[in-house]
């Protein structure tokens, strides 16, 4: 258990606060590196998914369809949550492609004519508006970490610290970093001090510990078929992060090719270390 939580202290808080730490001392990355990067950790996510979480939730005693039931249980679980948590922040359920539109429902050319009829905006104002911009996104990204530590947990209960937990760390800390810096880029832009905003980033992570005891504890338990209820909510929890979250935002930050293959060498690798170690 101490390890176990070592580890999800590691990925959770030093991985949002590594990207944190760049956001803030170096203003980010590009884009186009950042939807790479984001397609590739996708990728490793569906080998671990289809050839660990999966095979092992079946092997352990649940049935095809009992799987694929749990499987989408936990996603739509893990959806309505997301869904929840967007429309307290006023966004909508669709992924808008115009960044400046910042109010539901809004087109470009209504929000620019809103824009233009506001002639007077008071700095202090604005900074308040970042300031609690940047302090929902880290509240939504707290309560994000708790599936995926819970399937940290669930691994590390079946498996150990064994390849495809080494994948999961590897793909959660990838995708832990654009998260970090976007959270520490609004509110060093409110005003915050940078060493506080990064801080702040960091912190969103401690929910991965807890989601990790969650999990761990439910895959020990001497119920046999809990550990594999536990490996098929696991899956379904990534995969709503992978197809929900991950691919959507990389396809918005970069709609290539380049994504694309980024995602499938994301999953030949994933697959190599994961039947590797089967094998």
């Amino acid at each position: 258990m101490f390890l176990l939580i070592i580890i999800t202290l590691l990925t959770g808080v030093a991985g949002i606060g590594l990207g944190g730490l760049i956001g803030a001392l170096l203003g980010g990355i590009s884009k186009k590196v950042n939807a790479i990067i984001l397609s590739f950790s996708a990728g490793t996510m569906i080998s671990l998914i289809c050839y660990e979480l999966i095979e092992e939730a079946m092997e352990s005693g649940l049935s095809l369809y009992m799987t694929a039931f749990i499987v989408l249980i936990s996603s739509l679980a893990v959806c309505l949550l997301d869904y929840f948590i967007d429309s307290r922040e006023g966004h909508t359920d669709d992924f808008i492609a115009c960044e400046d539109c910042d109010e539901k429902g809004m087109s470009p050319n209504r929000m620019n004519t809103k824009m233009r009829t506001k002639k007077v905006v008071r700095q202090r104002s604005k900074a308040l508006q970042l300031m609690l911009a940047g302090l929902m996104m880290a509240a939504a990204v707290a309560i994000h970490n708790i599936p995926e530590g819970m399937s940290i947990g669930a691994i590390y209960a079946r498996e150990g610290l064994d390849s495809s937990l080494l994948v999961l760390l590897f793909t959660i800390i990838l995708h832990n970093i654009p998260e970090g810096m976007a959270i520490t880029s609004s509110l060093t832009s409110s005003g915050m001090d940078r060493l506080k905003a990064v801080g702040v980033a960091a912190v969103t992570g401690l929910p991965t510990t807890l989601g990790a005891i969650i999990g761990y504890l439910i895959g020990c338990s001497e119920d046999s078929l809990l550990p594999a209820f536990a490996l098929a909510f696991a899956a379904g929890t990534l995969a709503y992060v992978v197809f929900g979250e991950i691919l959507p935002q990389s396809i918005k930050q970069y709609s290539s090719r380049k994504t694309a293959y980024a995602a499938i060498i994301g999953f030949a690798i994933g697959l190599i270390i994961i039947g590797g170690h089967a094998h």
